[in-house]
């Protein structure tokens, strides 16, 4: 199987029937970004309640700019780990590529993107604009990049959407995310409260 030169397998082989000593590791492919990007962001927590790290601007950043590559470990579909919300599926057009491998597990071998935090598209019908990023497929590596949807001023937070797939509710029915949200709309929000991805 032809690997790509972006995706970097550093493996351990042992010769049939020989024991693993507790040093050997399992083989682990990785998928690398590039890393010019990463000094233009910075992770640090982010200004959403509850929502850990985030991501900033660390310069100004362009619309229709890369903000960043994804990156991450590469998995094959027996091993998708259950409760990782930083699981990418492989794009269509890149698994006959990628096989054995099917998803992409941004958590700990991720590129700074992986800690964009999504924001609403809508409340109550009403368009927020706060998502000044997207998320684009691509059918070659590194397969998925964020893009600046508006000029991005240092110091600011990067949000996006996840996409359709994505179990939003676990986070956005938390009442003082939903207020975070609503707040920043200048709307009331507890007698009514319908987002969009």
């Amino acid at each position: 199987m032809k690997i790509h030169p972006m995706v970097l397998c550093a493996a351990l082989l042992a010769l049939p029937g020989a024991a693993r000593t507790a040093e050997q590791k399992p083989q682990l492919a990785l998928l690398r970004v590039n890393q010019q990007y990463e000094s233009r962001t910075v992770i640090k927590k982010s200004t959403i309640p509850g929502a850990g790290n985030g991501l900033f601007a660390a310069a100004k950043i362009k619309k229709g700019e890369v903000i960043g590559e994804l990156g991450g470990r590469l998995l094959p579909a027996a091993d998708y780990p259950k409760g990782n919300h930083y699981i990418a599926s492989v794009p269509e057009c890149a698994r006959e590529k990628l096989a054995p491998y099917r998803y992409i597990d941004a958590k700990d071998y991720g590129a700074h993107v992986s800690r964009i935090n999504f924001a609403p598209s809508k409340i109550n019908g009403r368009e927020t604009h706060f998502q000044n990023a997207a998320i684009k497929q691509i059918c070659e590596p590194p397969y998925f990049i964020f893009v600046a949807l508006q000029d991005i001023e240092p110091g600011t937070e990067i949000w996006s959407s996840y996409g359709p797939n994505y179990d939003y509710d676990r986070f956005m029915q938390i009442p003082e995310v939903r207020d975070f949200f609503c707040g920043r709309m200048k709307i009331d929000c507890r007698q009514k409260f319908v987002y969009s991805h």
